[in-house]
């Protein structure tokens, strides 16, 4: 079987006294492991590491001189991954993921943010089982030593264009986004700490290369990020392709698709997607050195767009594949999925409404009510012995995790009406993360949610034509609607920040008419308490005030817990009074275009109650479904 369509690769001809090189990855994974959405229960085609398989094993018979690399937050993501911490899989058996890896034959991986959160004894204890050196240039305990080995070089004997056996030295790095030491403050708060990203790898590729090392790839856990980024940055992927000692840059974190060649001031780069849907590759050409006796250098570099399983055909897809390649590893795939399917489908009680978030976005929902109620619920029972607070508002700060974004148009939750199950709490809030209680003033709340409202592209009211609403480059994870409140979002003018939550614009002011839920509106003084979680309070998605906020309750137990503990003690179906928090302005009847998933025609109430008309299929739509409404 050959990679064919777009995707085919055929490598770089070498010379006789050149060796040829591929180099495979993967990124963020988040514990897909095989073709199936545990959210719903059903088949998932396109996601998972099994599907990479046969791209792998094309790619290398293409290329026998091939590495194949992780690049992180490959242990959390799916119920697969809860099931594992739960014990729900045999006692002792090793994790999954690394089960898979190391039978797919990883050469060498690094670390994502991810990873930290179900703690460092779990990481450890994964860790313990893989065939192949994990490395993380950033990361220390608190003593000074290292937490994994910074940096390795790997001794591949390769054959030249010759037939020659040759023996190359591949050095690789990699690092983590320091931002782990907030987001993961309760696992790694007094075990270890995170330096800045660029200069880590900068001074590990400088000692690759005195070390011997004839090629250098960087493992960068990070996006690709701007040149202009400052110090201790989250994504700075083009920083580090920029750097002299560096050959090629495995980037991700952020779960974009990638491939940018090489040129005179720059590594080759490479970002593989996320969930296994992709595969990314790069070709090498090595030359002998001709300033240093028994080196080689790299003479060409070819990046490839990152290969998808779906890509290829259907028959060539259901002949063979990972049953066959690879059949001892199958069958242990099989057990440990079949216990995660298991163990989610455990009753937690019910809901007398559906709950989805294809429109959560523009209209608040049941979906993020319910994680509201939870939270605040949780919050109450924590905040029962401090009488000193029992004056100030409680407010609950809840987001869709699953509402479209980079994802794509099947990132929804959807859950209909009926039996809540473990799943559908892992759907509704798929991270591990804790409860948090914040205590926030008016200035802050205002700050939070200009943050939140960047989610929307600006909307001209004098412009031709219907305009696009939503930025997909914004994660939905960041769009908290905040009960409690009243507020209205006036799209028509700048956002504060960009995706990413860099300030392009401080004075910018989208939130409109802020007021508490009795009508009073909020002064900048005014004190209260906010639910969220232990991301959002720790700086995730670069909320400031969050981060500079009064920590009240230090995070205590997972939101997904609080959930699942408010479904089982309701004692009836959940039946929300879905809090109209916020509205979007109307700029004078305009008309936008609001982007969504294909499962929003199974709710035609809904959409009349919206006011959207479907527009068709477009063929830039990238699979999202595309309504109308005036504003």
């Amino acid at each position: 079987m050959t990679l064919n369509g777009p995707t085919r690769v055929t490598g770089i001809s070498a010379g006789l006294d050149q060796v040829q090189v591929r180099l495979l990855a993967t990124t963020d994974l988040h514990a897909h492991l095989l073709p199936h959405d545990y959210f719903v229960d059903k088949r998932a085609p396109g996601t998972g590491l099994a599907q990479l398989a046969e791209l792998i094993e094309a790619a290398r018979a293409d290329a026998p001189n091939t590495l194949l690399f992780d690049n992180g937050d490959t242990l959390e993501g799916t119920p697969l991954a809860d099931a594992t911490v739960a014990e729900i899989l045999p006692a002792g058996a090793p994790n999954p993921m690394i089960t898979a890896m190391n039978a797919l034959g990883y050469d060498a991986a690094t670390l994502g943010n991810h990873d930290f959160d179900f703690g460092i004894d779990f990481l450890e204890t994964s860790l313990s089982a893989a065939a192949f050196p994990v490395v993380v240039a950033n990361a220390r305990r608190l003593d000074g030593s290292d937490f994994l080995p910074r940096r390795q070089i790997l001794e591949r004997a390769f054959k030249d264009g010759a037939g020659r056996c040759r023996t190359l030295r591949i050095g690789v790095t990699g690092a983590v986004p320091p931002q782990v030491s907030s987001w993961s403050r309760r696992f790694v708060d007094d075990r270890l700490v995170f330096g800045d990203i660029l200069d880590a790898v900068r001074t590990e590729a400088r000692a690759l290369r005195e070390d011997g090392a004839d090629l250098v790839v960087a493992l960068s856990h990070s996006g690709l990020g701007r040149l202009d980024a400052p110090p201790g940055s989250e994504n700075v992927s083009m920083q580090i392709a920029a750097l002299a000692d560096v050959d090629v840059v495995v980037a991700g974190h952020t779960h974009g698709l990638a491939a940018l060649p090489a040129d005179k001031d720059s590594a080759a780069i490479i970002q593989p997607g996320a969930f296994g849907a992709h595969v990314g590759m790069v070709d090498l050409t090595l030359e002998p050195d001709a300033e240093r006796q028994g080196r080689w250098r790299v003479a060409v570099r070819q990046v490839s767009t990152p290969a998808a399983p779906r890509t290829l055909p259907r028959e060539e897809r259901a002949r063979g594949g990972i049953p066959s390649l690879y059949p001892d590893l199958w069958r242990q795939m099989v057990s440990a999925h079949r216990a995660a399917r298991r163990y989610v489908a455990q009753p937690l009680g019910a809901s007398a409404v559906p709950l989805e978030t294809l429109f959560s976005t523009i209209s608040p929902c049941a979906a993020t009510q319910l994680v509201a109620d939870a939270q605040r619920a949780a919050a109450a029972r924590l905040l029962a012995s401090r009488p000193d607070l029992a004056h100030l508002p409680i407010l609950s700060a809840a987001a869709p995790f699953r509402a479209g974004g980079r994802a794509g148009p099947e990132n929804f939750t959807n859950i209909p009406a009926g039996e809540i199950k473990l799943r559908h709490a892992a759907d509704l809030y798929i991270y591990p993360n804790a409860l948090c209680v914040l205590r926030v003033d008016g200035a802050g709340i205002r700050e939070w949610l200009e943050r939140c409202a960047s989610i929307y592209r600006r909307i001209d009211p004098d412009a031709q034509g219907p305009q696009f609403l939503i930025d997909h480059d914004f994660a939905p994870y960041n769009f908290d609607r905040i009960t409690g409140l009243r507020y209205v979002i006036d799209p028509s003018q700048p956002a504060r920040t960009d995706a990413d939550g860099m300030v392009t614009d401080p004075q910018a002011q989208r939130i409109r008419d802020l007021r508490f839920a009795d009508g009073r509106p909020v002064r900048p003084d005014d004190q209260m308490l906010v639910v969220t979680n232990s991301y959002r309070a720790a700086g995730g998605g670069n909320v400031a005030a969050a981060t500079s906020a009064q920590v009240i309750s230090a995070p205590h137990g997972s939101v997904r817990d609080a959930i699942a503990q408010y479904l089982s003690d309701a004692g009836a179906p959940y039946a929300p009074d879905i809090e109209p928090t916020f509205t979007l302005a109307p700029p004078g009847g305009t008309q936008i275009i609001f982007e969504t998933g294909p499962a929003a025609a199974d709710h035609p109430a809904r959409l009349d109650d919206l006011g959207l008309r479907p527009l068709g299929e477009a063929p830039q739509s990238n699979g999202f479904a595309r309504y109308l409404l005036d504003l």
